[in-house]
């Protein structure tokens, strides 16, 4: 090959020293230095080795998680849920549906929108609903011609925590497989892609299409979360003696993370005694199926957060803003707690809720004492207790938001199930602060004590006499001798006075007590202490006095906790009471009975019925106009302002229910109660309303349907009817007669209401009546 001189330029063969045109000599061509190699950043080798290793050993890890959920959705999959005969959703759709729904455990979404894109919004300009009388033509829409009933959209807000710890658990097991093949931190990252991109596939799969309605999941939402979940589980489970090394070094770090897991283990106990509770309650209650115990099972830990929430008095607070197209607009508010528990269980159900808080309290607090070094992890571990307490009680609740409709169902508004987060910040400081002062005591009264801090794992000794005689450990745990302790390898520290055959050794398991600041330990076997045999009378002593302190312990923390909820409670019912006594109207005289009917000298506007034996003993008078607004109330009564849209008088004490468009006041001793209908829009009169419901209840030969009164009448001034008749609700339930009389009319916006009065037939007197006048004498319309 030809090389060019340096001096004139021409080429010469690169062997020749001159140069064959000028010829002068030519220098020697400098060896060009080796190039150096481009060296990656820490970061990029990382991920290199990651991307090179054993992606099969990572894929079998990942198939725990993967195969959990798909597991949970094949299970929720194979029921029918009472489509019987015409299945509209298939097995595939199921399995679809079910995985979306548990994809929120990871952080993905539940929405249902119109498969064709339609807006949001169920009311149009013209108000009307598609499909309705209100459109322009058979199938319209105010919308446009959309091409389907359905429009609007709605999305359900639900963490199944179920989901969310199986799926930690599988990541744990998956992980663990590969941590006892030495697999580092490379591993966790390969782990944590697989398993996130089989939930995003997953998350892109859960979206059906059915009946002119799309579901969404928010697969990447999902992915996302499942990336987050599966990092911070691998790494910390492929990392653990790499993260106890450095925490050995840290001891504020260490006894943070120390406290962190008593808290995490002791609530775990606590969780699942309440949701086996939850679970229980739940399974005896009526109309529950097999099938409704499968659906529950995602949201047990939310149903056992409700629960401890319950027993320590957090209330489970809903509401609903909205309105429909059957029962118009609605709006409600209120919560249920143990005062709701005691209606509807009575107060055995309360104490058991109490007892249930004080154990779960308890638990915590012992545990805490129990694996708490001192005082102050022993606080902190109560601490992160209430924390992790306060954060899944505000991710267990529910929420719902409809905007949109199918034919001629629809509605828009929102819904919100959840517990208090307020109150459980309140009672969870009284029952967690109370536990946490408690739980040395317990311990102590027990015979045990607390747990005291992480000992060094290893030990001097002499060689084949266990622990070196005076050795204490040092800080940072070292080995100091004790004052006046023979040095290590000294002959005067062997108990046979010989010198030691090998140097000291070190032994990795001590089999003798050793002591740690004011405790002593024992690690293994150790020559046994002396034995004291105490007398009899001082043994029964003892134990007499283990049990007066286990009995004044319990005691103190049932009246600590419990008392002090009941107090919050009944002040913050006062402060609700007194809120509400403004709106009363002033209360009757003493001397009025309670028995007298306000409205004795009204005269009533009602047609007698054709049928003469229809014409009870004695009628209640109907009012013909609402009475002024500064009226008395009968003593016992007071008048509720009902968010649905009107106001009556009925006894104080009695709780709202509703149920769709009927609104309930019960007894608190069950069996009476008024009743509230309401029916927007209504096609008919009341009187032909009434005839043809008991044409229905003709029909039903077993409840006994007797009629008292059947006729029209005139009610504030409106066509009305009253219905009165005695049946049987349930024949199987011991065959109690109900004696029901019903005021309803139609108001001039075509709104039709309904007043029913309900109690037991063989008390009914209607010279005595004062739930069904009051509420006649007192209702109206807002």
């Amino acid at each position: 090959m030809a090389s060019y001189c340096p001096h004139c330029g021409n080429p010469s063969p690169d062997e020749a020293r001159f140069c064959m045109t000028c010829g002068r000599e030519r220098l020697p061509v400098a060896s060009a230095a080796p190039p150096v190699a481009a060296q990656p950043s820490p970061l990029g080798a990382f991920f290199g080795r990651a991307f090179r290793g054993d992606w099969l050993s990572s894929a079998k890890a990942a198939a725990w998680p993967t195969g959990m959920l798909l597991a949970l959705a094949v299970a929720l999959a194979i029921p029918t849920y009472g489509q019987d005969d015409e299945v509209v959703v298939g097995w595939s759709d199921r399995l679809r549906i079910a995985l979306a729904m548990l994809l929120q455990g990871f952080g993905g979404g539940f929405e249902v929108k119109a498969a064709d894109g339609s807006p949001g919004g169920l009311y149009g300009d013209g108000g009307g609903f598609p499909g309705s009388s209100g459109s322009s033509g058979p199938g319209s829409s105010d919308y446009g011609d959309a091409g389907t009933d359905a429009i609007g959209a709605a999305s359900l807000s639900l963490v199944p925590l179920t989901v969310t710890l199986l799926m930690v658990g599988a990541l744990y097991l998956g992980a663990r497989t590969l941590r006892t093949k030495g697999a580092g931190l490379e591993a966790a990252v390969r782990i944590s892609l697989l398993v996130t991109g089989v939930v995003l596939v997953l998350g892109l799969f859960a979206q059906p299409e059915i009946e002119g309605m799309r579901i969404s999941s928010s697969p990447l939402l999902a992915a996302l979360g499942t990336l987050a979940i599966s990092l911070a589980v691998t790494s910390g489970v492929l990392q653990r003696d790499d993260l106890a090394g450095r925490l050995a070094q840290r001891p504020a770090a260490r006894s943070t993370v120390r406290a962190l897991g008593t808290a995490v283990g002791a609530l775990g106990v606590v969780v699942a005694l309440c949701s086996v509770v939850g679970f229980i309650v739940y399974a005896t209650a009526d109309d529950v199926d097999g099938t409704a115990l499968l659906v529950v099972l995602p949201v047990l830990p939310n149903i056992g957060f409700a629960v401890l929430g319950l027993s320590w008095g957090v209330p489970v607070e809903y509401d609903v803003q909205g309105r429909s197209a059957m029962g118009g607009s609605s709006t409600e508010h209120g919560s249920f707690g143990l005062g709701e528990i005691s209606d509807v269980w009575g107060g055995g159900a309360v104490a058991g809720a109490l007892a249930l808080g004080v154990i779960c309290a308890l638990t915590l607090g012992i545990r805490a004492a129990r694996r708490s070094a001192d005082r102050r992890e022993q606080l902190l571990a109560g601490g992160f207790s209430l924390g992790l307490v306060l954060l899944f009680l505000g991710v267990s609740g529910v929420s719902a938001d409809l905007a949109g409709g199918m034919g001629d169902w629809g509605g828009q508004g929102t819904s919100e199930f959840a517990p208090s987060v307020a109150d459980g910040l309140l009672f969870g400081l009284l029952w967690v602060g109370a536990a946490t002062f408690l739980g040395p005591y317990v311990l102590r009264m027990v015979g045990q004590q607390s747990a005291p801090p992480a000992l060094p794992a290893v030990l001097p000794v002499h060689p084949g006499y266990g622990p070196v005689p005076g050795y204490v450990p040092g800080p940072a745990g070292s080995h100091a001798p004790a004052a006046g302790a023979p040095a290590p390898g000294d002959p005067a520290a062997n108990p046979a006075n010989q010198a030691p055959a090998h140097p000291p050794t070190v032994a990795a398991a001590p089999s003798a007590p050793y002591a740690v600041g004011p405790h002593t330990v024992n690690l293994g076997a150790a020559p046994a202490p002396v034995a004291h045999d105490p007398a009899a009378d001082a043994a029964a002593a003892e134990r007499k006095r283990k049990v007066l302190v286990w009995t004044a312990t319990l005691t103190a923390a049932f009246v600590i906790g419990g008392g002090a909820t009941a107090g919050a409670l009944i002040l913050k019912e006062h402060n609700d009471g007194s809120g509400h006594a403004q709106n009363k109207p002033p209360a009757a005289s003493p001397s009025q009975a309670p028995e007298q009917d306000p409205q004795a000298s009204a005269s009533p506007s009602a047609t007698p019925s054709t049928d003469p034996s229809t014409s009870p003993s004695a009628t209640p008078t109907i009012p013909s106009s609402p009475p002024p607004g500064g009226s008395t109330l009968p003593v016992g009564f007071v008048l509720k302002q009902d968010p649905a849209g009107f106001s009556v008088g009925v006894m104080d004490g009695w709780k709202r229910r509703q149920a769709g468009s009927q609104i309930f006041y019960e007894a608190p001793t069950g069996g009476s109660y008024l009743q509230i209908g309401i029916i927007r829009n209504t096609p008919t009169t009341s009187y032909e309303n009434f005839l043809g419901l008991e044409k229905k209840a003709l029909e039903t030969p077993e409840r006994d349907y007797r009629r008292g009164q059947l006729t029209r009448n005139t009610y504030q001034g409106r066509p009305g009817a009253l219905w009165e008749f005695t049946h049987i609700p349930e024949p199987d339930e011991g065959g109690v007669r109900r004696h029901v009389i019903d005021q309803a009319f139609v108001a001039a916006d075509g709104t039709e209401y309904a007043i029913l009065a309900a109690g037991r037939a063989d008390l009914w007197d209607a010279s005595k009546d004062v739930v069904f006048s009051t509420a006649t004498n007192t209702f109206r319309a807002n």
